[in-house]
């Protein structure tokens, strides 16, 4: 234990025992900037890469780092300064995907898809691609955006995050059976990504002829992270909502176990809780359902659904305060959604 103390304060030591020697050299200012950099104190490495810089401005990796510590610290007209200043001594595309961040971040969109589409066009790396691809989607620039991905499926077909911004793209082109298939292929490449989950977990409906697909994924998530609650959550809605499909039948007790589950794992998990309302609700359990909507409401004030269901069975009891004020919320969140 204290060799590890020991290890870690180090730098510290070594830097207070050098002062005022070391404090004009390079080497020893670095060095305590990797040494909070490693710690992921960005703030308290800011000052030793900025002395450093001031001592070396030409050192490529202290410049990067810094222009990074800046756009995380919010110095934003900083890191583009030093950005333009790196540029222009050396076109780099990291430089200009890196300064893309920094426009991303100012809110300066379309010069943020210029940089993310030069650093791409000069380097196309599952990065580079990566970043212009999900830069494109965020500003809705659809069709752009699947072009960017199916070009970057073929160059890394084996890299799970490019398939997942690739069924996102194609989702948001309308190509609904090709989303699921491409987000079912992420879930196959890389199990513990669980953006591919997200996304699969809430395309159950979009593609009927796949949904026995989506389900078995699910299942086998669920499976090998018997201890992710979204993993269970995912797993239960496609079951239950097999079991709301005409002539496919589920097990009832299985989905309630799921979300079960979920809340166990995870007790702030609003929509388990709303799942597990409707669950009882259309078993007749009112006292039951009840319970887990107000539990979801009290989680997510926000979930008007919840509140709905909670006007209607209030007023099945005759609770009509309950069931007026409850239906005021869900007016209300409705009216300011619209």
């Amino acid at each position: 234990m204290m060799r590890g103390l020991w290890i870690i304060a180090a730098p510290v030591v070594f830097f207070a025992a050098q002062v005022p020697a070391q404090r004009d050299s390079f080497a020893a200012n670095r060095q305590m900037a990797e040494y909070y950099i490693h710690l992921n104190r960005v703030a308290d490495a800011l000052p030793w890469l900025e002395r450093a810089a001031r001592i070396n401005p030409a050192d490529y990796n202290n410049g990067y780092d810094l222009a990074l510590a800046r756009l995380e610290t919010k110095d934003l007209d900083g890191a583009r300064r030093l950005l333009t200043e790196m540029l222009a001594r050396q076109d780099r595309s990291e430089l200009h995907n890196l300064l893309g961040d920094v426009e991303e971040a100012a809110g300066r969109t379309d010069e943020a898809e210029k940089q993310y589409e030069r650093a791409a066009r000069m380097d196309p790396s599952e990065k580079n691609l990566f970043d212009l691809g999900t830069d494109l989607l965020r500003h809705h620039a659809y069709q752009q955006a699947l072009t960017v991905f199916q070009y970057a499926g073929g160059k890394y077909p084996q890299t799970a995050r490019i398939q997942v911004g690739l069924g996102v793209a194609l989702y948001s082109a309308g190509k609904y059976d090709d989303a699921v298939e491409t987000l079912c292929r992420a879930v196959d490449l890389d199990p513990r990504d669980t953006k591919a989950l997200d996304f699969l977990g809430g395309m159950y409906d979009v593609s009927p002829e796949l949904a026995d697909q989506v389900t078995k994924r699910l299942e086998r998530f669920a499976e090998l992270y018997p201890n992710n609650a979204a993993a269970n959550y995912y797993y239960a809605l496609s079951l239950r909502k097999r079991n709301l499909t005409p002539g496919v039948a589920g097990p009832r007790q299985k989905v309630e176990a799921l979300l079960k589950k979920s809340v166990a794992l995870r007790a702030d998990f609003a929509p388990a809780h709303f799942q597990l309302g409707l669950l009882y609700s259309d078993e007749g359990r009112a006292g039951d359902a009840i319970g887990e909507f107000e539990q979801a409401v009290r989680l997510d004030p926000g979930l008007k659904s919840a509140h709905y269901h909670l006007a209607q069975l209030y007023a099945q009891q005759g609770n009509t305060a309950r069931s007026r004020a409850e239906f005021q919320v869900f007016k209300t969140l409705k009216d300011h959604d619209q």
